[in-house]
C-alpha cells in the first residue's frame, strides 16, 4: 500500500469518527434537553435545582420535572415542588416529612433536621416524577454569575457545531451524491431547529433550592435520567430500604435515610415493571437472598416492613443476625413463613416471644406486612394495613449483626419454625425503620400500593 493512500485512509477514518462524535454528543444533549423541557408543554413543570439540599438523589444542575397535584394529597415521603416559605417568587424541592396538623414538614434528604416552617396545601406546585441529571448547570452558572464555566462550555459547544459543519462534506461521496451517512447528516438543520426551541424552552426553566445545613456522601451513577419511584416513595423515612429498581448488576442502592447498602444474589432475577406494578425481586428459595451492610447494633425499638408474594410456606422475609452470608448461630427479630402458611414474627427475650397471623398467606397474592416492636407497648403485626396480632412483651437481647433478607438459620426453638431458611417467592419495598410505625401509617402505606 503506498505511504499516501495508508495516510489518506487514517485521515478518513479520523473524520468518520469525529463526525459521529460530534452528532452523538448534540444527539445526547438534545435528548436530556428534550426530557426536561417538552413535559412543560402538558403543563408540567421542570425546574433546576440550585442547591445541594437534596443530595446524594437530586444535585445541583439536575433537572426536576413535578407533575401537579392538589396539596392536600401529598404524601409522607413525596418529592414536591413548593413555593418557597416566607419567600416571594422562590422554589423548594424537598421530601414530605410528614403532615402536622398546621401543614406539611418537609426535609432537605442531605439535611439533618427537617425544615422549620411548615408549608399550606395551597403552596404545593406538584411532586417530583423525573430527574434529569446535570442539564440544567448551564442555569445554575448563570444564576450565580459563574461566567468562567459559562465561558468553557460555549467553546465546546462552538466546537460541536464547527465539527458537524466541516465534517459535512466527508459525508459525500466522489460523484457528488449523499450517502448513507450524508442523508443522516441532512437532518442537522432540523435537528437544529429542534435544539434551538428546546434551549428556548429550558431558557424560561425556574431554579428551585433550600438552604443547605449539612453534608451526604454521594453514591451510584447519576448520569441516567431517573424515575421517581411511585412518585416519591418510600414512606415513613425508613433508615434502610430497597425497592429493586436498579437496572442491572447485584449492587442495591439504599433509598432509606440511613448509610446502608446491599447486594443481591446474582442467581436471583429482577422483575421489569411500571409505577403500581413497579420492579421487584424473586427469590429461588434454594440460595438466593440480600446481604446487607454494614454492621449494626440490634435495635430494640423498630420496624419491619415489605410486600411479598409466595405460595411455598417456608423462609424468612427479613431479620437480623450475627452472620452477614452464612447461616447465624444467634439471630432474631424474625420475619418469617411457617410450615403451615403462616407469617410469623419473633424476638429472643430469654426465650422466644412471637405474634402470628392467624390464617396462611401462601396464596400467591401479593401481601403488605409490618412487624413492630416497641419498648413501651411490645409487639405487633400489620398485614394489608390491618392489625392482626399482638403481644405486651417488650424485652430483646442485644448484639451487634446484620439485617438479613430472604435467608437465615430460625432455629427448631422458634413456634412454627420454618422447615426451610430459604424464602422463596417474590419482595418489593423492603423497609427496616428505627422506630414504631403507628396504625395510621401502617393503613396509608399499605394503602399506597405497592411501589
Amino acid at each position: 500500500m503506498e505511504p499516501s493512500s495508508a495516510r489518506r485512509r487514517i485521515v478518513s477514518s479520523v473524520i468518520v469518527v469525529v463526525a459521529l462524535g460530534a452528532r452523538v454528543l448534540a444527539l445526547l444533549a438534545l435528548c436530556l434537553l428534550a426530557w426536561a423541557a417538552v413535559p412543560k408543554l402538558v403543563g408540567w413543570v421542570p425546574t433546576t435545582v440550585a442547591s445541594g439540599s437534596m443530595e446524594p438523589r437530586i444535585r445541583t444542575g439536575d433537572v426536576v420535572v413535578s407533575m401537579p397535584i392538589d396539596g392536600a394529597d401529598a404524601a409522607a415521603g413525596q418529592v414536591v415542588l413548593v413555593d418557597g416559605p416566607g419567600e416571594d417568587d422562590a422554589l423548594l424541592l424537598h421530601r414530605v416529612f410528614e403532615r402536622e396538623a398546621e401543614g406539611l414538614r418537609l426535609k432537605g434528604d442531605a439535611n439533618r433536621q427537617p425544615d422549620r416552617q411548615l408549608v399550606q396545601d395551597d403552596a404545593v406546585r406538584g411532586v417530583g416524577v423525573l430527574r434529569v441529571p446535570y442539564i440544567g448547570l448551564p442555569v445554575v452558572w448563570a444564576h450565580e454569575g459563574r461566567w468562567a464555566e459559562l465561558a468553557l462550555l460555549a467553546p465546546s459547544a462552538a466546537a460541536t457545531g464547527c465539527a458537524i459543519v466541516w465534517t459535512r462534506r466527508f459525508l459525500v461521496d466522489e460523484r457528488g451524491r449523499t450517502t448513507s451517512r450524508g442523508r443522516l447528516q441532512a437532518m442537522g438543520p432540523v435537528g437544529g431547529v429542534a435544539l434551538a426551541g428546546v434551549l428556548a424552552i429550558a431558557a424560561v426553566v425556574p431554579t428551585a433550592g433550600a438552604s443547605w445545613t449539612s453534608a451526604a456522601d454521594s453514591s451510584g451513577n447519576h448520569l441516567g435520567t431517573e424515575v421517581f419511584s411511585c412518585l416519591g416513595q418510600p414512606l415513613g423515612a425508613p433508615e434502610m430500604w430497597f425497592d429493586f429498581n436498579e437496572p442491572s448488576g447485584t449492587a442495591l442502592v439504599n433509598a432509606g435515610s440511613g448509610p446502608g447498602f446491599a447486594f443481591i444474589s446474582n442467581e436471583a432475577s429482577r422483575v421489569d415493571g411500571v409505577c403500581g406494578d413497579g420492579p421487584f425481586a424473586r427469590l429461588d428459595g434454594v440460595g438466593t437472598q440480600v446481604t446487607t451492610m454494614p454492621q449494626v447494633s440490634s435495635p430494640r425499638t423498630f420496624s419491619l416492613e415489605t410486600w411479598f408474594r409466595t405460595t411455598r410456606p417456608q423462609g424468612k422475609l427479613i431479620g437480623f443476625g450475627v452472620a452477614q452470608t452464612v447461616g447465624s448461630w444467634k439471630a432474631d427479630r424474625h420475619l418469617y413463613i411457617g410450615p403451615d402458611g403462616r407469617l410469623v414474627f419473633g424476638v429472643q427475650s430469654g426465650s422466644p416471644e412471637v405474634v402470628m397471623s392467624p390464617e396462611p398467606v401462601v396464596d400467591g397474592e401479593w401481601h403488605h406486612v409490618v412487624a413492630v416492636m416497641s419498648e413501651s407497648s411490645g409487639m405487633e403485626l400489620y398485614l394489608d394495613g390491618e392489625l392482626v396480632a399482638s403481644n405486651p412483651s417488650t424485652g430483646s437481647t442485644n448484639y451487634r449483626g446484620y439485617w438479613r433478607i430472604g435467608f437465615d438459620n430460625v432455629t427448631a426453638g422458634w413456634p412454627n419454625a420454618p422447615t426451610s431458611p430459604w424464602f422463596g417467592g417474590d419482595l418489593d419495598a423492603v423497609g427496616v425503620h428505627l422506630r414504631a410505625l403507628s396504625v395510621e401509617e401502617v393503613a396509608d402505606h399499605a394503602a399506597a400500593g405497592r411501589p
